[in-house]
């Protein structure tokens, strides 16, 4: 998104590896494809402080939902239906049996993951889970903060044998990630909600 100031306010995946790179004042990169060792570095550490980031919390930004239908092929046993696992999926928040227009009229079921599929005994899911991105700018300005500290801290291990430093990134890291999830924790509002439960899956009016 091009701003009328002029300032380009989007974010890349390389721009995220720059910024772990400066981190450890090393050499930045022009894409993740530029055959540097940095560049290599990046791609392999990069999918971890991703998925390490988005794996800690319930973001509600990295949210899906999706209603699932039983596959053809039944499980040989054990459960009565099995669902393909969605492709972007990190984890499942919550699985929900039935066809209803709020989750809590059908109820929370019982489920195994196994094998790339979701097995239940019911004939429909209704489903949210943590959607892997493909693209940074699905994520807010905190989240991606957390994950090019993350990813510094493990390009560090292998880059660098500065204990010192890679201890002061990793607390960084933990910092970062605590805020990202306060910021999300903001995002919305339910009077009923606690602990962690920062989410209404039915409003009622």
């Amino acid at each position: 998104m091009i701003l009328t100031d002029g300032v380009d306010y989007t974010a890349s995946w390389t721009q995220i590896c720059n910024r772990a790179l400066g981190r450890l004042g090393d050499a930045t990169i022009t894409d993740l494809s530029d055959g540097t060792k940095n560049a290599e570095y990046c791609g392999r550490f990069l999918p971890q402080a991703v998925e390490y980031v988005l794996g800690q919390y319930d973001f509600n930004f990295a949210r899906r939902r999706q209603r699932l239908a039983p596959n053809a092929e039944k499980p040989v046993f054990g459960w009565k239906e099995q669902f393909n696992y969605p492709a972007d999926c990190l984890r499942l928040v919550k699985v929900y049996g039935g066809h209803s227009r709020t989750p809590e009229e059908a109820g929370r079921v019982p489920y195994q993951v196994e094998n790339g599929k979701i097995l239940a005994d019911t004939d429909e899911l209704q489903i949210i889970y943590i959607a892997r991105p493909d693209d940074p700018n699905q994520l807010t300005q905190s989240a991606r903060n957390a994950i090019s500290t993350h990813l510094a801290y493990l390009l560090a291990t292998a880059l660098t044998s500065n204990e010192q430093l890679i201890a002061l990134i990793a607390a960084e890291s933990k910092g970062a990630l605590e805020l990202a999830k306060t910021a999300d924790a903001q995002m919305n509002y339910d009077p009923q909600a606690d602990g962690q439960e920062f989410h209404t899956e039915a409003r009622k009016g």
